[in-house]
């Protein structure tokens, strides 16, 4: 019997109680000693799925830091390689004659160097508003704030959770 059909039954058996004045018989009362057993099965079994699901969440979290901690390595081993191989080009390539491109080729790879511009912001508390993109962001707390001092917010509402507590 799954934990949904155990919810079920004991609603059913609550509804009865209530029908009969709470009078327990001896058979009522062992008909609840299986129910609560086979609940305290089903919980035992939910708690440790839910932990061991928690555990694999934990685990993949661990595991996507690391790779990309990885990434990170690999990337800035490419751009040093990248750099070395542009200052070593710089010597031992020939200008185009026609660019001034500074090229080289070997039997497998054609290197050159190619110039380009790219924005660098040396102080960011210089910068004029103008070129500052502004994320516009809902703040929850500003919400939950408003709605407990009693105000209205249109398109937000509190609600009330019930959050399961594995100790």
């Amino acid at each position: 019997m799954n934990l949904w059909q155990l919810t079920q039954e004991e609603l059913e058996f609550i509804s009865i109680m209530e029908e009969t004045g709470g009078e327990i018989t001896p058979e009522l009362e062992e008909e609840l000693a299986i129910r609560r057993e086979n609940f305290d099965h089903k919980a035992n079994s939910y708690t440790k799925l839910i932990l061991k699901l928690e555990s694999d969440v934990e685990a993949a979290a661990a595991e996507i830091k690391r790779i990309q901690d990885l990434k990170k390595t690999k990337e800035n081993t490419v751009k040093r390689l990248k750099a070395t191989l542009r200052d070593a080009l710089q010597i031992f390539g020939r200008p185009d004659s026609k660019s001034g491109v500074m090229k080289y080729e070997t039997p497998l790879f054609k290197l050159s160097i190619r110039t380009s511009n790219a924005v660098e912001v040396t102080d960011e508390q210089e910068l004029p508003d103008e070129f500052w993109a502004v994320k516009r962001e809902v703040s929850k707390t500003l919400i939950s704030n408003a709605i407990k001092e009693g105000r209205e917010v249109p398109g937000a509402t509190m609600v009330e959770n019930k959050n399961l507590q594995i100790k």
